[in-house]
């Protein structure tokens, strides 16, 4: 199956060493981080990479899987899914879903996005993959083109153990997907059964009413694996992740995860240096060559968090001031490197020409040399 994976491969995130006096208690966790939207490297962090059940937050997987396969036109939004024995027996949140049941492939959605319905999400992978096993196979697929190396045995991921850096790359992808979106940020709602019978729908993620820009993602908890929660807020064009694993209750999960929320919105900023593609070098000459000038791109994107009051980047050109043809984007004529005024090179960049150059020919040559001779 095609993949649509919306991820910022080619995004360099620079962050230099901070030495703010104030620092996150994040001693209310077994594990915590919180990171920016496009980039996989934490600001603040806790246990980041030691194991953890995480009660229903290991239906998020299933979820990315299902939500990938709706944005890529797998699932159509109207088609009717039937409930098997097996689903409607799940426990857990549920929609109370009834075996054989008819149920629109949107409406179980929005139940599994929403509440983490297990009776919808067993339905709709079942109904859109053929079977448990082959649904499992497919979630198994996205976890390793986002990296991981997860083994998927159950399509529910009940037995599995995450770790913070893991749900963060599944809460980036979902933070990215259209039909994940469409229903994480909603908090109430409800689902009428072809019987006629009324299931409310209330979202657990208390952030999405009370935090200022909080739009998703899902939250999960247990007495055994605690309090559990991947949480995604935008202010001011800045998005981050944050990760929140075993915390003692409801409370102390929303408030490490405000806190830290609060701390990078209030102390970092996102500046963008260079994009993709976009030209960061303009008119350059060059020599013997059917075009005079030619504007240098990066192929990468190029974003720096700094702290908020930090000093400009400035950036210095190593290359020839007059480029030679023949030129080819393939091929790099030169870097850029950023530096606080003053201070060391922080980083390198390519850059390409923005097209290709091709040579003047002989006589191109022997005629600009006689126009430029006789004064022309």
């Amino acid at each position: 199956m095609k993949r649509a994976l919306t991820l910022v491969v080619a995004l360099l995130l620079i962050i230099p060493h901070f030495t703010l006096a104030d620092t996150v208690d994040m001693s209310g966790a077994k594990a915590a981080l919180i990171a920016p939207l496009q980039s996989n490297i934490a600001i603040e962090q806790k246990n980041e990479g030691e194991r953890y059940k995480v009660a229903g937050l290991c239906k998020l997987p299933a979820l990315l899987a299902l939500s990938l396969a709706f944005d890529e036109g797998v699932i159509q939004p109207d088609t009717m899914m039937q409930v098997s024995h097996k689903a409607a027996s799940i426990g857990g949140p549920t929609a109370f879903l009834e075996n054989a049941e008819q149920v629109k492939a949107a409406v179980l959605m929005k139940a599994a996005v929403m509440i983490s319905a297990g009776d919808a999400i067993f339905t709709l992978g079942e109904n859109a993959f053929g079977s448990e096993q082959v649904f499992a196979q497919n979630i198994e697929v996205v976890m390793r083109e986002l990296g991981l190396d997860i083994s998927i045995t159950d399509c529910l991921c009940k037995d599995e153990s995450f770790t913070a850096t893991e749900l963060l790359a599944i809460g980036q992808a979902a933070a990215q997907s259209p039909t994940f979106l469409q229903y994480c940020g909603s908090y109430m709602d409800e689902l009428v059964h072809s019987d006629g019978r009324r299931t409310e729908l209330v979202n657990a993620n208390r952030m999405i009413r009370n935090y200022s820009g909080c739009f998703g993602l899902m939250t999960g908890s247990s007495r055994d694996d605690g309090y559990c929660g991947v949480f995604v807020a935008k202010r001011n064009d800045m998005s981050y992740v944050c990760v929140i694993i075993g915390s003692q209750d409801s409370e102390k999960r929303f408030s490490l995860a405000t806190t830290l929320f609060d701390y990078v919105f209030a102390n970092f900023q996102l500046s963008t240096l260079g994009e993709a593609y976009i030209p960061l070098m303009e008119d350059v000459p060059v020599l013997y060559g059917d075009s005079d000038t030619i504007n240098l791109v990066p192929h990468d994107t190029i974003v720096m968090l700094q702290e908020k009051g930090d000093r400009e980047l400035i950036f210095e050109w190593q290359g020839d001031e007059q480029l030679a043809a023949p030129l080819r984007t393939d091929t790099a004529v030169g870097t850029v490197i950023y530096k606080y005024e003053g201070g060391e090179p922080l980083f390198e960049l390519e850059l390409f020409p923005e097209c290709d150059v091709q040579s003047k020919s002989f006589f191109d040559l022997l005629r600009r040399l006689a126009y430029n001779f006789l004064g022309g």
